[in-house]
């Protein structure tokens, strides 16, 4: 989940152009986050297979979904986030896939998978991962220091606690737009299941984050920016964005931390839609994306975890073998997935969550 304001001139952008009436052979339709994949993959695989792949891209995760679940897209392969691939699969706007024809699936990383699995049941067989990340915090060490000495930088409570974000509101807090994760961090802070659709549970977190509301600059999904310009002091934040300024800049004061207390991991999934024109043509740009060579590529384009273990051999730059990205034992013992929720409860939490933005 990382957005970044790169769109390749390689790649034809297909928000230019009308969707296609029928599948081209020489075509794969790709829908996926802005600036996800390395241009160069993209390249790699139309010099490998004669296929150009033609890219649209989206800012998010209910885009996305939306978009899908409406159909008649043109698209033959998408990107997206985990929390929806349980409603795309019930509503039947993906396909299962073929897994002979992804022989690099053999290559995942089977743990990180079974994790999703025992949340996700819906996902088996309709997805594959392309990246992995989790929700966290990432701060400014000195401007959070200076305003709390002895904070609690490994905590949700650097952020949950009130008292906290009042100290720190004036150098910017910004809390990523994305309801179901945050609403999981609030609630694993509680001490509360953090996959619990209990009412009373909700609204404790809610009331949580009501508190600290007025204290938030910004609830974006577009982080990159004001985290790599200084702009805000604290962020709960996908590691993608909130790994970018140490990973980018080694002079960056800027930390990113899997908070004691538990934290989301989130996947981006490979899913087919399920009308798609050239499923085959699909699966080889899977199988393409998910060679050892092209996931440490991704590694390093997005700060994030890749899928295939053995990605990581290749990867030379020491700094990469954070646990952040990783995700050592120790730290995998303190993920969570975001449990899926149907239409109508992800409708109700999207209400709530607008008017908590909004002051009401």
């Amino acid at each position: 989940m990382r957005l970044k304001p790169l769109i390749a001139a390689a790649i034809t952008s297909a928000s230019l152009l009308a969707l296609p009436a029928a599948a081209d052979p020489g075509q794969v339709w790709l829908y996926n986050w802005s600036g996800y994949m390395d241009p160069d993959t993209l390249a790699a695989f139309q010099d490998a297979t004669g296929t150009a792949v033609v890219l649209d891209t989206y800012g998010d995760a209910d885009e996305a979904e939306a978009r899908l679940l409406a159909r008649g897209t043109g698209y033959d392969l998408a990107i997206v986030a985990s929390e929806t691939v349980g409603r795309l699969a019930d509503a039947g706007a993906i396909s299962k896939f073929s897994l002979p024809a992804v022989p690099n699936a053999a290559g995942l990383d089977t743990e990180l998978m079974q994790i999703l699995l025992a949340s996700l049941p819906q996902a088996e067989g309709y997805a594959l991962p392309y990246l992995w990340g989790t929700t966290g915090l990432a701060y400014d060490r000195d401007a959070v220091q200076e305003r709390l000495p002895g904070a609690p930088l490994d905590s949700w409570a650097l952020v949950f606690d009130p008292e906290n974000a009042s100290k720190l509101a004036d150098c910017g807090i910004s809390i990523v737009n994305s309801v179901e994760e945050v609403l999981a961090a609030a609630l694993v802070y509680l001490g509360l299941d953090p996959q619990s659709q209990s009412e009373q549970d909700i609204e404790a977190a809610f009331s949580l984050l009501s508190a600290i509301a007025p204290y938030v600059r910004s609830f974006d999904s577009y982080q990159y920016d004001a985290l790599m310009d200084g702009d805000v002091c604290l962020a709960i934040a996908w590691s993608t964005a909130g790994l970018a300024p140490q990973m980018e800049d080694e002079n960056s004061s800027y930390q990113y931390v899997i908070p004691r207390e538990g934290s989301n991991l989130w996947g981006d999934l490979f899913v087919v839609p399920s009308d798609a024109g050239d499923p085959e043509g699909a699966h080889r740009l899977v199988n393409h994306v998910l060679q050892p060579s092209e996931m440490a590529r991704a590694t390093v384009f997005n700060n994030a975890t890749n899928s295939v273990p053995a990605a990581r051999q290749q990867i030379r730059d020491p700094g990469y073998a954070i646990p952040a990205l990783t995700l050592p034992p120790e730290l995998r013992k303190k993920l969570f997935v975001v449990k899926p929720r149907t239409g109508e409860e992800k409708q109700s939490l999207d209400r709530r969550w607008r008017l908590l933005q909004i002051g009401l």
